[in-house]
């Protein structure tokens, strides 16, 4: 019979020890030498939730099978239920802002929040700090997570004193495997959310607090590290970095090439899904906006000693439609008391019109819903201009009853306030050629819309008479730009005129560095939806006549009707922030 390698060697050295006098009747008990164990752990992860916690649209007052937290949560408990003690759940941010219940949320903030209420029912183990969770303020914020039964992080936070504002990261143990995760967010929050920051936190550079956190963790004894973050792969920033002095705002592919120590990146921010690629070694994973997908990375870890090492590490999103995946009951009940508050908003009618109003065409042609806007902050701020975005081409209402919710869909920002500000004509050139970026020109057959520029960075501008012709190049397409009324003339570019618009596009938001000091003439504090419904419920009944006032063309003509059609092939353009 041939013996083991292992048998023949312990006989020997028996020998050579003198401890055999003859040949025993057995080996001795020599052990072989053990193999690792190996386990796999499951990191499964959200992002931009933004308030869609349940399979409801509260802009149309309808079930909704794609997307929402309690079909998400559903997807989690089959994850655990097949692999116990090992999923960790973490969320990339951006969760307390964006639909109905989220402003229900805010005006009866004294009730619990439904948004924490619903994550912790799902049982997060983590989640980042988004720029959107700064738009109430940090009072609100801080109340949100005083709330919640798990850790709110972001390493790159800081307060006045140099301390950090919030945990920079949490070691988190399944089956014995030490897991660290760290968060950071978009340092855009100082540009976007500037009056509510400035002074009592700075939100700093991502990939240099990001590397000291990520060391204090190994050194603290994490065998895997996990990164959150709030920021895009590698897109363009949408603000002037070198003018703003900002750091860059999506930089998940380079935290992935320079900071050593990491294993996995799940990053949000920019609402598009990724579901696995690999950047430096780094497993990075982005899941769709809105609860739309989970991702979940898988991880392959081996003992080695008294630490663990991963083997191989994958990862894939899952939808939240399809399957016939029901909404998850606890997260259903913990949410049950805010969606009957807010439905019960939404659904409120506050004033009727007789003719229909549709935002589908918005962004190619002058149209009345977009006029009603522009008109209302033009006359509320008594300004010479008004401008605004088409932030939904979705929205629509009328004929008949005009509700909340339309104006939800219409002004999506609940947190957008009224400002106005001075600006030369010269201003004004730079600021309609920089949004007509959006266009890609004639000489794209297969999309006439740059991709590249989100429908919410196209303005439209009221108060003065313009001619984009897309057959231009970038930065020479405002051919036609006059006054209007009966001294009509060509704008010069040391006109001066005064123009109303949000305060995220005040602040430079999405790009416009044109607007930097430019005097705000104009700030009451005033969220430009409530001006709108204040609007509706002043005028009872909303007519189109009242509002609409034709004053730009896309040329040349022929080619308005092909930019439409592509416009409508665009994935559906809700809105997000940058």
């Amino acid at each position: 019979m041939r013996r083991p390698l292992w048998w023949i060697l312990a006989i020997v050295g028996a020998l050579a020890c003198g401890r055999f006098g003859a040949a025993p009747a057995s080996p001795p008990p020599v052990t072989p030498p053990r193999i690792a164990d190996s386990l796999d752990l499951i990191v499964a992860a959200t992002t931009d939730v933004h308030g869609w916690l349940r399979g409801w649209d509260y802009f149309r007052n309808a079930a909704d099978t794609a997307r929402g937290l309690s079909r998400i949560a559903t997807i989690v408990d089959s994850l655990r239920a097949a692999n116990p003690d090992r999923v960790v759940l973490v969320d990339a941010g951006d969760d307390l802002q964006g639909t109905p219940i989220t402003g229900a949320a805010l005006r009866d903030s004294t009730l619990p929040n439904p948004v924490i209420a619903a994550m912790n029912a799902a049982k997060y183990d983590a989640a980042v700090i988004g720029n959107h969770e700064f738009n109430y303020g940090l009072s609100y914020l801080n109340s949100a997570i005083a709330q919640a039964r798990f850790p709110f992080i972001a390493s790159n936070v800081f307060l006045p004193n140099g301390s950090h504002a919030y945990t920079p990261w949490v070691m988190i143990t399944r089956s014995g495997v030490r897991l660290a995760v760290v968060g950071a967010t978009t340092p855009g929050s100082m540009i976007w959310d500037r009056d509510k920051l400035q002074g009592r936190v700075d939100v700093r550079d991502i990939v240099p607090n990001v590397r000291a956190a990520v060391a204090d963790a190994r050194a603290k004894g994490a065998d895997v590290v996990i990164v959150v973050l709030h920021s895009g792969l590698d897109e363009p920033s949408s603000y002037d970095t070198v003018a703003t002095g900002l750091p860059s705002e999506n930089v998940s592919a380079r935290v992935a090439r320079e900071v050593a120590g990491i294993d996995v990146v799940v990053f949000g921010h920019t609402h598009k899904e990724l579901a696995d690629t690999i950047i430096g070694g780094v497993l990075l994973t982005q899941p769709r906006n809105w609860a739309g997908s989970l991702s979940i990375a898988r991880l392959r870890v081996a003992r080695q000693g008294s630490a663990w090492r991963i083997l191989h590490k994958v990862a894939r999103v899952v939808t939240a439609r399809g399957g016939g995946r029901r909404e998850q009951a606890d997260v259903l009940q913990a949410t049950a008391e805010a969606h009957a508050r807010t439905l019960q908003y939404v659904t409120s009618p506050i004033g009727t019109t007789s003719t229909a109003w549709r935002a589908d065409s918005a962004r190619v042609r002058d149209t009345p819903i977009i006029d009603f806007v522009l008109e209302v902050e033009r006359r509320v701020a008594g300004t010479d201009l008004a401008s605004t975005a088409a932030f939904n081409l979705n929205a629509a209402f009328g004929p008949g009853a005009i509700t909340m919710a339309d104006m939800a869909e219409l002004y999506p920002y609940d947190n957008n306030v009224l400002r106005a500000v001075k600006i030369s004509g010269k201003q004004l050139r730079d600021y309609l050629e920089f949004s007509a970026r959006y266009f890609r020109g004639v000489g794209h057959p297969d999309s006439l819309i740059n991709s590249a520029v989100p429908g919410f960075n196209f303005d439209i501008v009221q108060g003065v008479d313009y001619t984009i012709d897309i057959s231009k190049p970038v930065g020479s397409r405002i051919t036609r730009l006059s006054t209007l009324g009966a001294n009509r003339r060509p704008v010069a570019d040391a006109d001066s005129f005064t123009m109303a618009l949000n305060d995220y596009r005040q602040v430079g938001g999405g790009g416009y560095a044109m607007l930097r000091g430019a005097r705000v003439v104009y700030d009451q504090q005033q969220v430009i939806r409530q001006l709108l419904v204040d609007e509706v419920r002043r005028r009872s009944a909303l007519r189109s006549e009242d509002y609409f006032q034709p004053n730009w063309r896309i040329e040349p003509d022929s080619i308005a009707d092909a930019v439409y059609r592509s416009m409508r092939r665009l994935p559906f353009d809700r809105p997000r922030a940058p």
